[in-house]
């Protein structure tokens, strides 16, 4: 009984370990190994997000405001006087001024009725614009220059090379009274001027 037990159970056990055994000799020989599982492929490189629609590439950086063009010159300075021109033009000679009580009359009359007294004082004294008894004469003293800023006036003077060496503070610029004065008036404007300053006529 224990014979027969053994052998049954040694028939049992060969089956099983001769299976194992042959298929460690056919792995040895590499017939029935499995092939090696393939690398597993790398992940695609992830694409930039596309910008979203509608949306603009940022603007370039503005410049900063208020700072100058490579063209930009310096604000005039308004103390400055006007340049002179390219071309000067002479004043023209006019004649002698003669000085009567009957010119010097008809004169003053002219001087109220043009408005020169409204700058430059009733007598001459001055206000808004210089006074006429200085002896100091913003663009000169002598008749023909006289003559020519109350035709022209003071605009039209740079236009003769004449700047001004007279120091006292105007509200604005004389205005030519030319196209108002009738043929004549400004003779009898010099001799009232003359009456009232000595220093008229006379070159300085």
């Amino acid at each position: 009984m224990r014979k027969s037990t053994v052998g049954c159970f040694d028939r049992c056990m060969r089956a099983p370990l001769c299976a194992v055994l042959l298929s460690v000799v056919l792995a040895a020989c590499g017939k029935d190994a499995p092939p090696p599982a393939p690398e597993a492929a790398a992940p695609p490189a992830a694409s930039p997000p596309a910008p979203a629609t509608g949306t603009t590439a940022p603007a370039p950086a503005a410049a900063a405001v208020g700072a100058p063009g490579p063209a930009a010159g310096p604000a005039p300075d308004p103390a400055t006087p006007p340049a002179a021109p390219a071309t000067v033009v002479p004043i023209p000679k006019g004649p002698e001024v003669k000085v009567t009580p009957e010119l010097i009359a008809e004169g003053k009359k002219i001087y109220f009725s043009a408005g020169c007294n409204a700058c430059h004082g009733g007598t001459g004294g001055g206000g808004m614009c210089p006074p006429l008894i200085n002896d100091i004469w913003v663009y000169g003293s002598d008749d023909d220059t006289l003559r020519t800023l109350i035709s022209e006036g003071t605009a039209a003077m740079i236009t003769h090379g004449k700047t001004r060496i007279g120091h006292e503070k105007v509200v604005g610029q004389m205005p030519p009274f030319a196209p108002v004065l009738k043929p004549g008036d400004t003779e009898k404007l010099l001799a009232f001027i003359h009456s009232i300053n000595k220093t008229a006529g006379k070159v300085q």
